[in-house]
């Protein structure tokens, strides 16, 4: 009865190990977005220019990670430079009247959210794809 007791509690130690990983990464998200909203004085604004430019360098990041095979720690990057990438978004959003993206399920925001929000502020002017330089 022991026996089965532990082999039991051994197999479900990789579901209960992800949900708290699960829990503990949304807890440190919330307090990133606690954090950097009471780092700014409120009404206070910053300017498109440096937020186009977090969104391209953010994005190219974004990019170059997940076409890069092999990295350790892959998927924890990948979130923190996705969160960044999300909340320099909304910022953008605010400025120039565009609805932000909508979260699914678990926080989770779509791809076609990212994109629709990209797209629609293309349209008034702000383009978030990194410039590239064309060699002749």
């Amino acid at each position: 009865m022991l026996l089965a007791l532990i082999l039991i509690g051994l197999l479900a130690l990789p579901y209960l190990a992800g949900r708290v990983s699960r829990v503990v990464r949304r807890q440190c998200e919330l307090i990133a977005e606690q954090r950097a909203l009471q780092r700014r004085p409120a009404g206070a604004t910053v300017p498109i220019e440096k937020v186009a430019a977090d969104l391209r360098r953010l994005r190219a990041q974004l990019e170059a990670r997940e076409n890069r095979p092999g990295l350790s720690g892959k998927g924890m990057r990948m979130g923190a430079v996705r969160t960044a990438y999300l909340q320099v978004l909304a910022e953008a959003c605010q400025q120039l009247d565009v609805p932000p993206p909508r979260s699914g399920p678990h926080w989770h925001t779509p791809l076609a959210e990212i994109y629709r929000v990209e797209a629609q502020l293309r349209e008034r002017g702000l383009d978030v794809r990194p410039v590239t330089l064309v060699h002749s």
